[in-house]
């Protein structure tokens, strides 16, 4: 039986946050780290989390930062946007970037744990998480509609050795707002659908079929009955959402996107979820922390 705290947690773009100057930035990451202290999870996975490299080679790295102020042993960052790889004239920041300097700036999800990384074959053994792609666009055009989408895919060293995904999935440019397109909605949600059919298809063999204990969390940019979640999660392959006790949406626009799911039920034994609606939280990003104890076997 193992006794775990998880949360997921989107920074907002990494842009808000860690935009290139520590000194701007000094009192986003003193409120990060207080957070995730006085909530003090075991797993923790964020999204769109953001560093860069300076002119003279340094690192400035929101992941750095929540390793140290989190006091966590184990930690990885898994890169879905950069710089160097989709230098975009109409992304400002990079443009920005370029005019300060900067050698590389990133963003992309991590994922910190207390516990250390067991490889995905082999749980006895210490392992390293793994960054897989689960869309790829032709190009990058500077906008979110174009962004590459990833899931971590990780295994935690103590029985039963769960698995752990972090992932963030598509959202459209005029899904949401005041100017929402009805031909874009239907696309976001047939994009989004895909990319859950291929983590589906990731984890089916070793995973979902021998019934491994897996806890999925991440951005979601679908509300719990969408059908990409409804249906196919928690229908077809009999997920269980872990349901927050607070019914109220973790970002302001999007609504409830950020969620925490188990498979298989059998194995879980216990849990309660809370979406932290703080003060403190909403300094931190746009988007709220959710917040998982469960027990499993």
């Amino acid at each position: 039986m193992l006794k775990l705290r998880v949360m997921t947690l989107n920074l907002g773009g990494g842009v808000k946050n860690f935009t290139g100057s520590p000194e701007k930035s000094s009192g986003k990451t003193q409120a990060l780290a207080q957070l995730i202290n006085d909530i003090n999870p075991d797993f923790l996975g964020v999204q769109e989390v953001a560093q860069y490299i300076d002119a003279d080679g340094g690192l400035h790295s929101m992941v750095e930062r929540l390793r140290l102020d989190g006091n966590f042993d184990y930690y990885f960052y898994g890169e879905t946007l950069s710089m160097k790889k989709q230098m975009q004239i109409k992304k400002d920041l990079m443009i920005n970037g370029l005019f300060n300097d900067w050698w590389d700036w990133s963003k992309g999800n991590a994922v910190f744990s207390r516990t250390p990384f067991a490889r995905l074959g082999n749980p006895a053994k210490d392992g390293v998480p793994r960054n897989v792609p689960i869309f790829l666009p032709l190009s990058y055009e500077g906008t979110r509609d174009t962004d590459p989408r990833y899931v971590i895919l990780t295994r935690l060293k103590q029985e039963p050795s769960p698995f752990v995904m972090n992932l963030h999935l598509t959202t459209l440019v005029g899904e949401r707002g005041d100017h929402i397109w009805s031909e874009v909605v239907d696309a976001a949600r047939l994009t989004r659908s895909q990319q859950i059919s291929r983590v589906l298809g990731l984890i089916e063999e070793h995973i979902l079929i021998p019934e491994n204990p897996l806890i999925l969390m991440g951005d979601f940019n679908a509300e719990i009955n969408e059908y990409s979640l409804k249906d196919m999660l928690e229908q077809d392959h009999q997920f269980v959402h872990l349901a927050p006790k607070e019914n109220i949406p973790t970002h302001v626009n999007a609504g409830a996107v950020d969620h925490i799911f188990f498979f298989p039920v059998k194995r879980l034994i216990s849990y309660e979820t809370h979406i932290i609606n703080s003060a403190l939280a909403h300094s931190v990003s746009d988007h709220l922390p959710v917040v998982a104890d469960i027990v499993i076997e």
